[in-house]
């Protein structure tokens, strides 16, 4: 008698099936899980550009400032950039560091902007306001509401940055 090797339709089916109920159980965590990753690595980057800064005032003995790349609260979504105290925009010849955003469903939102309230740390990487930074909240339209997965990046008074986790609608 000879054996027959391979899958049967049935057993094929089974499989595809499972297989289908697997990806539908996956897909829409996955994207959750992409959408968390995107604003924890803005968050990220913000953390270093302003640990950056901070270093870069101490090395070089001047003021650094820390801008938006459009000028508004909501221009830090497009990205900042780092450089002295003389700079004016993201454009300008002596910006030391440029970060463009690459995630447009994640915002970065702050008080501070190019021309006036300019996050600015001093010669020895403390910042030039007193007690602290206003902070800098990093979130996204795609954020479950009920998750505390969008950011708060705050900076203390000694220029040392911190992040929290904080729920997309809430203030930091």
């Amino acid at each position: 008698m000879h054996k027959q090797q391979g899958f049967t339709l049935i057993e094929l089916m089974i499989t595809i099936a499972l297989l289908a109920i697997l990806m539908g159980i996956a897909i829409p965590n996955m994207r959750q899980f992409l959408v968390n990753q995107r604003v924890s690595g803005q968050a990220s980057e913000l953390i270093n550009s302003l640990a950056f800064a901070r270093s870069e005032a101490s090395k070089r003995n001047v003021n650094i400032v820390v801008i938006p790349a459009a000028n508004a609260t909501t221009g830090w979504g497009t990205g900042w950039c780092v450089g002295p105290e003389s700079i004016t925009n993201c454009n300008h010849a002596d910006v030391l560091s440029n970060y463009q955003s690459k995630a447009s469903d994640v915002s970065v939102v702050s008080t501070y902007l190019q021309a006036t309230n300019r996050l600015t740390f001093r010669r020895d990487g403390t910042l030039l306001t007193p007690g602290g930074a206003a902070p800098f909240k990093i979130s996204s339209v795609r954020l479950d509401p009920a998750s505390s997965n969008a950011r708060c990046v705050g900076l203390n008074g000694l220029g040392k940055a911190s992040m929290s986790k904080v729920k997309p609608n809430d203030n930091c």
